[in-house]
């Protein structure tokens, strides 16, 4: 009997034992970080225009118009701001990329908007984590304004790229002249001054 009240006990002790372990488990807290609404800091970069040229050839672009506008507010947020606009600037991003016209699928347009959509995507999923590092938020956010800013070269360099047919014909001018001055004899071209 004695043995019998004993592992009784033993085994009531266990089990009170395990219960109290569960308990100190479950009361963990985890800690999340609020951002600030009212913070300055905001990044440190300048946002690159588009030439002449390109701007009247994407004025009627919606979709880039819609991006480009959103990027100047992303440049003076701070992190709180970031996080509340960072979904909309993926979204714009895609839509922008969906949307292209023929003329702007080249490679180096291409490539530019794979890096600003891997960049808006990755400042996306910082936002989505449950505890959030307002520099790592900024880090993010001027990396997606690096990126823009690629994306706004190549397109003030595609708007500056002699067309083909210009090229074809300065070329032939070239031969021209260059026929011309071998062959001082014949005078087919007049060279004006």
């Amino acid at each position: 009997m004695r043995s019998l009240l004993s592992l009784l006990l033993i085994l009531t002790i266990i089990c009170f034992g395990c219960k109290n372990e569960n308990t100190i488990n479950t009361t963990e807290k985890t800690e999340i970080v609020l951002l600030d609404s009212l913070s300055k800091e905001k990044a440190d970069i300048d946002v690159l225009k588009l030439s002449t040229q390109t701007a009247k050839d994407l004025e009627s672009f919606e979709d880039f118009q819609n991006l480009k506008n959103l990027i100047l507010s992303l440049n003076k947020s701070n992190p709180f701001h970031i996080k509340k606009y960072a979904d909309s600037a993926d979204l714009l991003v895609q839509n922008f990329k969906e949307n292209l016209s023929e003329d702007l699928k080249v490679n180096p347009i291409s490539s530019r908007i794979s890096v600003l959509a891997t960049e808006s995507g990755l400042l996306l999923q910082l936002t989505q984590k449950q505890n959030q590092d307002a520099q790592k938020l900024m880090d993010a956010n001027i990396r997606l304004l690096t990126a823009y800013n690629s994306l706004i070269i190549q397109l003030n360099e595609l708007s500056l790229a002699i067309p083909e047919d210009i090229e074809k014909e300065l070329l032939r001018e070239r031969d021209i002249l260059r026929d011309s001055i071998l062959n001082p004899e014949e005078k087919n071209i007049e060279i004006e001054e």
